[in-house]
């Protein structure tokens, strides 16, 4: 088993040492040289760190926006919960334009008030109802077990009553 292990790490060791002659050799170093040349010569070079640098900036445009959205939705915030105060101490007395738009404020609070007591006695409708039908299908379920216990004790009896028959 070892000579397998030494004959595979020396095989190893000899492709690692090829593989860095070659990197080291003239050749190599010859093309990379010569990739390096063609690419400034062409303005390849130039294409590259033009998109580098697009790149760059659109990365910043998104994170900029990002960050301007987040303050934007914070100060909508805000102005909601300015709103929202001004609006609990004058709902007794709106002044100026401010009436129209308690008025709105009121019947969409009404219309909302009016829906939840809906679904709400909607939601007690169908708890009673499942309780009914539970009931319902408890005595049904009993009624089935009775008269399948009818069923089969006069099934017995039957079979008794042909066994009498047969013994005599």
């Amino acid at each position: 088993m070892a000579d397998y292990k030494d004959i595979i790490s020396g095989t190893i060791s000899t492709l690692v040492g090829k593989a860095k002659e070659f990197a080291a050799s003239d050749t190599v170093a010859g093309i990379v040289g010569k990739v390096k040349s063609v690419a400034e010569e062409t303005g390849v070079a130039k294409v590259y760190e033009d998109g580098a640098n697009r790149t760059k900036a659109y990365a910043k445009i998104a994170k900029l926006t990002l960050a301007l959205n987040g303050e934007r939705e914070e100060l909508n915030r805000v102005y909601a919960e300015i709103g929202k105060l001004y609006f609990e101490q004058q709902n007794d007395a709106p002044e100026g334009y401010f009436a129209p738009l308690f008025a709105q404020a009121g019947e969409l609070a009404a219309g909302i008030a009016a829906k939840e007591t809906e679904i709400q006695s909607l939601k007690d409708e169908f708890a009673v109802k499942a309780e009914e039908s539970a009931d319902a299908e408890i005595a049904d379920f009993e009624q089935i077990v009775d008269a399948t216990g009818s069923d089969g004790a006069a099934a017995e009896d039957k079979a008794e009553a042909a066994e009498d028959k047969v013994e005599e």
